[in-house]
């Protein structure tokens, strides 16, 4: 079995979705073999046409991404694992885009920033898994996910947390996934990616980027030219597993001298692996 990273690189607007900079709520999830093992959200604002969020720092027209939020098994620069694969796992890659500006979601309180974030990922999760169970493993769920995803997030604000409508632009900018068996993955041609502000990202891997649009669910005559996006995120082959080093990332400002039982309620018997969230 072997070791992989996952991480969020880069959601490029080559196309806003409303008449106002977009305030979008991204998601990031991995899942394996149905259970969900890593994911984060948060809401990037202002996003424009033309514009660029990355985790990549090699990108100069580029800026930074907004840190991850409601995290599990995630740092807060959109990295999940490093997880324990085998050849014969299934793993699943989903990310979302959901539009929220015409609402003035950044003004509203943190508290109803995390339900929203936290409702999507909950959705986003049940629905990988659904169309996995209907569909099967490895077929080609793509579409279908998307379709369902724009249906559940035509009203994302108010049907989720009754925050009243403010406009019509509101919604689904892309939705998105990509399957692997483990196999896959140990046969990925993989590299050393360069990176400035990042410099302990040094284990090989690779780039997958897809282009969505949002035409299905937009209003042209009101909201203008569909949404475009490119979404970039990246796979990493981790040859072992630093305790000292994950520990920081799954803790961040925990005393670890006092040892990793002390992180966690006492139970009956305690995986490193699994405490790192290398194992379920």
């Amino acid at each position: 079995m072997s070791f992989y990273l996952f991480r969020l690189e880069t959601i490029r607007t080559t196309h806003r979705r409303g008449n106002i900079p977009d305030d979008d709520v991204i998601s990031f999830s991995v899942v394996i073999n149905q259970a969900d093992r890593g994911h984060g959200a948060a809401l990037f604002q202002a996003m424009t046409t033309n514009s660029v969020a990355t985790t990549d720092d090699r990108k100069p027209d580029g800026a930074l991404a907004y840190r991850a939020e409601n995290r599990l098994n995630m740092s807060e620069r959109w990295e999940t694992g490093p997880f324990e694969i085998a050849p014969t796992d299934h793993v699943g890659v989903a990310y979302t885009g959901t539009n929220t500006s015409d609402y003035g979601l950044s003004g509203l309180g943190t508290q109803q920033q995390d339900e929203l974030e936290i409702k999507i990922l909950n959705v986003v999760f049940k629905k990988y898994v659904g169309f996995l169970l209907g569909y099967g493993v490895l077929d080609d769920i793509a579409g279908a996910f998307s379709q369902a995803f724009d249906r559940a997030f035509k009203d994302p604000v108010g049907g989720l947390i009754g925050y009243q409508q403010q406009g019509p632009c509101n919604g689904p900018v892309f939705a998105g996934q990509r399957q692997f068996r483990g196999s896959d993955l140990d046969h990925l041609a993989l590299g050393p990616p360069a990176f400035t502000l990042y410099p302990g990202t040094a284990y090989p891997g690779t780039r997958f980027t897809e282009t969505y649009t949002d035409a299905a669910n937009h209003n042209t005559d009101i909201c203008g030219h569909p949404a475009e996006t490119d979404v970039t995120f990246a796979v990493f082959r981790v040859p072992f597993i630093s305790v000292k080093t994950w520990a920081r990332v799954r803790f961040p400002g925990a005393f670890l001298n006092l040892g990793l039982g002390k992180l966690v309620p006492p139970r009956p018997s305690l995986s490193v692996k699994s405490l790192l969230g290398v194992r379920p």
